[in-house]
């Protein structure tokens, strides 16, 4: 591992130091003087105070704690994960996941680690079912509390009317299944995020670019059904399984001092987030995102409820998608262009209704391209 960056932690209350997202600790030159004394030229930072901790990390995230892959009806109790190098939790192509007292977490108060993970706390690619986090403690990851979401695949070639060849695109999510015959799927088109067509079925699915799933990154797929004539592979075009889609209750968790945001979200059924403490999250405490252009992570949620949280002091720290407190932000590449909502729908919206907020001068509240959602906030003073 090569150190070049690092995290300021206050050396009291482990916060994130304010306004100082990933800073440079580029080591040229740099010795020591004494125990616990570094002479380091290249740290010239105004943020960086008497007291501040700073953690030096890497970008790698070789091996998760816990790495569960097509299991079925999994619970995991009282289970607490100190450090690992990668997600504390990754979970893909599961069936029903329920986290009870789970801890991605330090060991205590005098515990001389600052921070737990190198990315999300729990991450959920391609799972369906239902996912259940209650009554959990996530600190000091150095990215989400959870992440729940498909994958799209981009079309890169169309064989004929009803054949497909799809790409996993981002480089860090790819190299497994992502689909089997009968699945249900649709289209979206990359750069208004439009759906485009009807929904369709897998009628057989096999790696294109290898001999077998594992360590393949492109899919020949054929649908029951003949495919929209505009899908084809010079105008970006994404396909997302919707079968493999879960409903999310996220319940009783506190998510605190860690880097990024506290929690995503991208699944299409239904998602309740309450009574959670959302504590110093650096950047949005809540994100319902939805991409087909960068991590291409799926999809359009269509049902959440964000009811009675506290949220105290989110976005001290600025990273991507961090518009707001909560913030709904699908990456929308000609949002001018775009002639349908992405977020939202008949099946009941997305309702944010009381909730506390502690904050300083930063938005509660961003949405972009939302369609039948309503919210009551109570900020306290």
């Amino acid at each position: 591992m090569r150190h070049s960056w690092g995290i300021a932690f206050d050396g009291d209350t482990k916060h994130l130091v304010y306004n100082t997202s990933d800073i440079g600790c580029p080591t040229k030159g740099a010795s020591e003087v004494a125990p616990r004394r570094i002479h380091a030229p290249g740290w010239k930072d105004a943020r960086l105070v008497p007291g501040t901790v700073v953690a030096m990390r890497g970008w790698g995230r070789p091996t998760p704690g816990i790495f569960l892959s097509h299991d079925v009806n999994t619970t995991i109790e009282n289970v607490k994960v100190h450090y690992a190098e990668g997600m504390g939790l990754l979970a893909q192509l599961c069936e029903n996941i329920t986290l009870e007292k789970f801890g991605v977490c330090l060991k205590g108060d005098a515990d001389p680690r600052y921070f737990t993970t190198q990315a999300d706390a729990t991450h959920f690619s391609g799972c369906k079912g239902k996912i259940v986090s209650c009554n959990g403690l996530y600190e000091g990851m150095m990215d989400d509390a959870i992440n729940v979401h498909g994958t799209y695949l981009k079309v890169v070639k169309r064989v004929d009317d009803r054949t497909l060849v799809g790409r996993y695109m981002h480089g860090q999510s790819w190299g497994f299944e992502w689909g089997c015959p009968g699945d249900e799927v649709q289209f979206i088109r990359s750069n208004t995020m439009e759906l485009v067509g009807k929904q369709n079925k897998i009628t057989s699915i096999r790696p294109y670019d290898k001999e077998q799933t594992e360590g393949a990154r492109e899919f020949l797929i054929t649908f029951q059904e003949p495919v929209d004539q505009v899908i084809n592979e010079q105008s970006g075009f994404g396909i997302e399984n919707l079968t493999w889609t879960p409903e999310v209750l996220f319940s009783g968790n506190v998510i605190r001092n860690n880097r990024a945001r506290g929690s995503l979200f991208s699944t299409p059924r239904k998602t309740i987030v309450e009574n959670n403490l959302f504590d110093h999250t650096s950047g949005a405490a809540i994100l319902l995102c939805g991409d087909c252009n960068g991590w291409f992570e799926t999809g359009a949620c269509r049902h959440v409820i964000i009811r009675k949280n506290r949220f105290v002091n989110a976005l001290t720290n600025l990273f991507q998608f961090t518009n707001a407190v909560i913030s709904i932000y699908p990456e929308i590449p000609d949002l001018k262009g775009q002639q349908q909502y992405f977020h939202g729908g008949p099946e009941g919206g997305i309702v944010i209704e009381d909730n506390e907020f502690e904050t300083f001068d930063a938005p509660i509240l961003y949405a972009k391209s939302v369609d039948g959602w309503s919210s009551a906030i109570t900020p306290l003073s």
